[in-house]
């Protein structure tokens, strides 16, 4: 998955879910950690900055991504 899909993915799970999506994604981290699956673990570990990025108002969801 690339940048900008992760982001939207991101955008629409805050959008259905709210702050919810945030506390899944933390719980997610844990647990692919603990069972050794680091791969799973990263991609929520992104999902996760993203989704904290969007409820502290530091990424517009609906603003055109840029990736610097």
């Amino acid at each position: 998955m690339g940048a900008e899909e992760t982001c939207r993915l991101a955008a629409e799970l805050a959008e259905e879910y709210g702050d919810v999506a945030f506390t899944v994604a933390g719980r997610a981290i844990v647990t692919y950690e603990a069972e050794g699956r680091r791969d799973r673990a990263a991609m929520w570990r992104v999902l996760h900055a993203i989704l904290g990025d969007i409820a502290a108002n530091r990424f517009d969801p609906t603003a055109p991504i840029a990736i610097h």
